[in-house]
């Protein structure tokens, strides 16, 4: 993983974290939700491509290998926060909970299953079925792959009614997908520009044009809020931040960034069930210092679990 990027997962994250903290008078930064998700699926896309890329062309690559190790990162994760979910909630074992414990719950459009248990975890029954088509998209890569992509995105989004806009066109892994072959797309003109000339001070520009992408969240149309909002500014915002040049990389390049990136897995697995604990059991407080408290516990039980789970499977 390039550092930058590494740090950069902690940041959009935390994004996510804060579209779920709704307490008292602030609620939940949906903006921030939405943009952290599309950036780690188009982030997973180019770190595939970055790391499997080559193999895939040079027809070394191993599938079995590649989705083990995959599953190896998520699942036991995954199985450790749904159990905690099912102990804590003392929820009855029925059909939602097997496709949850399955990551197949975003394949079912209804709310109830694809939010069911863990609710973060839909992003890795998506996720998943991302890894699983990303070789055979991979070694297929072509100009008119590209426009069969992007024509049935345009249809997609054209047909869905908005009623059903987050069933479809946030969650369902088929349209995920879309963000994820940009990231593979990124990665193919990263991989050709490996030298880009960056002007100085494009770092800081582009962290204006997402805060700016991010004000105008509100007044755009709820199709386009899921993702197509976003791109425009994550596609040159991961190339750039992938040349680790200038002073914003250099800050997400020192040890404690880099520290926080690595947490970031537990952190978004995490994070929602602990605010949800903590709002319900703590007394009334100041919203910052409750802010301050559920940041806190949600980074050092994500460090408690990556240590254990780093060890139990060697994960890297």
């Amino acid at each position: 993983m390039i550092g930058t990027l590494q740090s950069l997962r902690f940041i959009f994250v935390m994004m996510i974290f804060m579209s779920h903290f709704d307490y008292r008078d602030i609620r939940g930064f949906d903006a921030g939700g939405d943009c952290g998700v599309a950036f780690f699926f188009m982030l997973s896309g180019f770190v595939c491509s970055l790391g499997y890329g080559q193999r895939i062309c040079e027809g070394v690559f191993r599938y079995g290998d590649f989705i083990w190790k995959r599953l190896k990162k998520l699942y036991p994760l995954h199985l450790f926060c749904l159990l905690f979910f099912l102990l804590v909630s003392q929820t009855t074992l029925d059909l939602k909970v097997l496709a949850n414990a399955l990551l197949l719950q975003s394949w079912v459009p209804d709310p109830d299953w694809y939010f069911s248990c863990n609710k973060v975890s839909w992003f890795l029954s998506s996720l998943l079925f991302c890894y699983v088509v990303f070789p055979w998209v991979y070694r297929h890569l072509s100009e008119y792959l590209t426009l069969a992509v992007l024509t049935a995105c345009a249809v997609v989004y054209w047909l869905t009614p908005y009623d059903r806009v987050n069933a479809v066109l946030y969650v369902f892994p088929a349209v995920r997908f879309i963000d994820f072959y940009i990231g593979m797309l990124l990665y193919q003109f990263y991989e050709r520009k490996k030298t880009l000339s960056i002007p100085k001070g494009t770092e800081l520009l582009l962290i204006f044009v997402l805060l700016l992408t991010l004000a105008v969240y509100p007044f755009t149309d709820a199709k386009l809020r899921n993702a197509p909002l976003y791109w425009v500014v994550l596609m040159p915002l991961i190339l750039v931040f992938a040349q680790e040049k200038g002073l914003v990389s250099s800050l997400l390049k020192t040890k404690p960034m880099l520290f926080l990136g690595s947490l970031t897995m537990p952190v978004f697995l995490t994070h929602q069930m602990i605010i949800g604990i903590l709002l319900h059991r703590l007394p009334e407080m100041p919203v910052m210092l409750m802010l301050m408290v559920c940041v806190f516990v949600t980074l050092t039980i994500s460090w408690g679990v990556q240590i254990i789970f780093s060890r139990l499977f060697r994960l890297r």
